[in-house]
């Protein structure tokens, strides 16, 4: 077979054709580009109301955690038990303030967060309570669960250090 005759047996091009294939290339990249700018806000990940996911309020959280580990353990050993008790407290109102001092906008964005904070309060409250009244401290609990249980479910993974120091916990506030 001849070239003259291969080149007559190939069907001319439509230019219609080559006009929609560029419209189709055109809007597939339109719809490409499109999701890449918007799609992250359209369909990304939003706020889960179960736990601290916010990355500023999980940052300033973790710092928070971490600081409170120390402070807790650089207490003197030396301290009656009602100062050591005191002085646990004061740490954890130095952790909840750290936290609270990311801003309420932030804050706002991340739904537990102020739950959270307020079962840190309610521990030292009903810690400063035991003391006063002389009695053993109980873990509050909050609709039928102790309260630094429902904590650590908001944190979730990745924030161990938040778990409640078990000395916090501890039936005679401020003992060893």
């Amino acid at each position: 077979m001849k070239t003259e005759d291969v080149l007559a047996e190939v069907p001319e091009a439509d230019p219609r054709r080559g006009r929609r294939v560029t419209l189709v290339l055109l809007l597939i990249t339109a719809i490409i580009a499109g999701l890449w700018e918007f799609g992250p806000s359209l369909i990304g990940p939003k706020d889960d109301p179960t736990a601290i996911d916010s990355k500023p309020v999980r940052t300033a959280v973790a710092s928070a955690c971490t600081q409170l580990r120390s402070d807790l353990a650089a207490l003197p050993a030396g301290l009656n038990v009602a100062d050591r008790a005191e002085a646990e407290n004061r740490a954890v109102e130095r952790l909840v303030a750290r936290v609270r001092s990311v801003g309420p906008d932030a804050l706002a964005h991340d739904v537990p967060t102020d739950r959270w904070l307020d079962d840190w309060e309610l521990i030292v409250a009903t810690r400063r309570q035991a003391v006063r009244d002389g009695r053993r401290f109980a873990t509050p609990v909050a609709n039928g669960t102790p309260v630094n249980i429902r904590m650590f479910e908001l944190i979730r993974s990745g924030l161990e250090q938040c778990d409640v120091p078990r000395q916090l916990l501890a039936p005679e506030p401020g003992q060893l």
